[in-house]
């Protein structure tokens, strides 16, 4: 797997692909100190997945991260993921980075073994490589966000109608599919829990994507939070929401 790391600090740069290099099945193809250099290194190494910092000089993460979306979107090719790497400091750009299409997050300090099974779960195409902390993360994120918009700030909130024809559109399977995803398992988990191949709950995954106009799981997660399926807290599903 050939990883592209991204970060505006050469030392955070270095210590992540010292890591990523100890493994037998990962290669640091390149490292670049801002979204602008990596989209250029994007195109000349061919990365398979891409640990973005967000906030960085010249051109962000976000933006980068975007850009990197509506390439792939345009060549119909499924690389380079992206995983983002993130502190709790930068939550107000979580949700952000997730909407531009980026395939999970991780926060900066985590271990060492974690980051490399993130890096290997996004290039299988799971997105919630750290799900505990990524619920945490999620429910501040979208909290924050009601904040600012000024609604209410407790799970009770209203679901996010706009999504509610387009939840329409998905068999009872592939609802299933979305509310465990929104609840953190994997591709693999999901295969486990409904006796089913990992081969088809990818093709669960693909249709449930493909019908919400998304682009990684993540994304899936957190539509599943805005339209009420799951909620922040609470273990029920809301269908009728």
């Amino acid at each position: 797997m050939r990883v592209l790391v991204v970060d505006d600090q050469g030392v955070i740069r270095m210590g992540l692909a010292m890591i990523l290099d100890h493994e037998a099945d990962l290669t640091t193809v390149g490292q670049a100190e801002n979204g602008a250099e990596a989209l250029r290194l994007i195109d000349e190494y061919d990365p398979d997945v891409v640990l973005m910092d967000i906030r960085m000089p010249v051109m962000d993460g976000l933006v980068a991260t975007e850009r990197i979306t509506a390439a792939k979107r345009e060549s119909g090719r499924a690389r380079p993921a992206v995983l983002v790497l993130t502190t709790f400091d930068d939550e107000a750009y979580v949700l952000a980075a997730v909407r531009a299409g980026a395939s999970g997050f991780l926060l900066k300090d985590t271990d060492p073994d974690l980051l490399v099974s993130a890096v290997r779960a996004v290039y299988r195409g799971d997105s919630l490589v750290d799900p505990a902390s990524t619920r945490v993360l999620l429910e501040r994120c979208m909290e924050l966000e009601r904040q600012v918009g000024g609604t209410a700030t407790t799970a009770a909130a209203p679901p996010d109608a706009r999504w509610a024809g387009l939840l329409g559109q998905l068999s009872e399977r592939e609802r299933e599919i979305l509310v465990w995803m929104a609840r953190g398992l994997s591709n693999r988990d999901l295969a486990t829990k409904l006796f089913v191949s990992e081969t088809t709950v990818k093709t669960h995954v693909s249709s449930v994507l493909s019908k919400l106009g998304l682009s990684s799981r993540v994304q899936a997660v957190v539509v599943a939070y805005e339209a009420g399926v799951v909620r922040p807290g609470e273990a029920d599903v809301r269908w009728d929401s």
